[in-house]
């Protein structure tokens, strides 16, 4: 039966020569955007001799593009009837690791993304603190704080009012939660058009984990475009 993994047991396989990568897509996609040292085997040509070059006594990890994505599932379990010992399936697919800012290779990605704009020196807090000392080391300026947990999953932030809110209050209990993310696959201008909407002039940045990775703004991305036209 294949076996679920997750992206950060991705990366390690394969970094290590200890799993072969395979995208199922098809080709014209596959020539898009895909995953670093993946091949392609679009799973409408798996066959004997399109998996040739794979080893069967070699892990093999198979993805598509998301968790809504068949062709992985059925590509596993393809695989396994043609007899390699050990499957998996990599289920939230390419869209995982762009949503994680990881790279990728072939001609979009070259383009530019949000995570190459992302400010990561972003003021952190924890629910358990108290606003107090939070404010202690508040820095010049900065309004907002956001909320993380010990894994550094965004939890809410602190910003805006709550800052005159009772200093003994612990975080947990003044916080505004579920702010707005964004995921650092995005392209500047579909950034912009967001924080456009949310009338907002920042954005916080996660995986699709909800991983904190930092905060996008969008002065920042005026002065690129500034210097690129200079």
């Amino acid at each position: 039966m294949p076996i679920e993994i997750r992206r950060k047991d991705v990366k390690t396989l394969v970094s290590q020569g200890r799993a072969q990568l395979v995208e199922v897509l098809p080709a014209s996609e596959f020539k898009r955007e895909h995953l670093p040292q993946a091949v392609n085997i679009p799973l409408e040509t798996m066959t004997a001799a399109t998996t040739k070059s794979l080893r069967k006594d070699q892990a093999v990890i198979v993805y598509c593009f998301d968790y809504q994505c068949d062709l992985s599932a059925r590509a596993a379990w393809r695989l396994e009837t043609m007899g390699f010992q050990e499957v998996y399936r990599y289920t939230p697919g390419k869209a995982d690791w762009l949503a994680a800012g990881w790279e990728t290779e072939g001609t979009d990605a070259k383009k530019v993304r949000i995570r190459q704009m992302i400010h990561k020196d972003v003021p952190t807090c924890l629910l358990r603190e108290r606003l107090e000392d939070v404010k202690s080391r508040r820095r010049p300026n900065q309004d907002m704080c956001v909320v993380v947990n010990d894994r550094n999953i965004v939890l809410g932030v602190i910003q805006g009012e709550i800052w005159d809110a009772n200093p003994q209050s612990r975080i947990a209990d003044v916080m505004q939660p579920g702010p707005r993310t964004i995921r650092p696959d995005l392209e500047p201008k579909a950034a912009q058009k967001l924080l456009k909407n949310y009338d907002a002039s920042s954005a916080i940045v996660t995986t699709s984990d909800g991983e904190l990775l930092g905060i996008v703004k969008i002065a920042q991305k005026k002065a690129q475009k500034a210097r690129k036209a200079a």
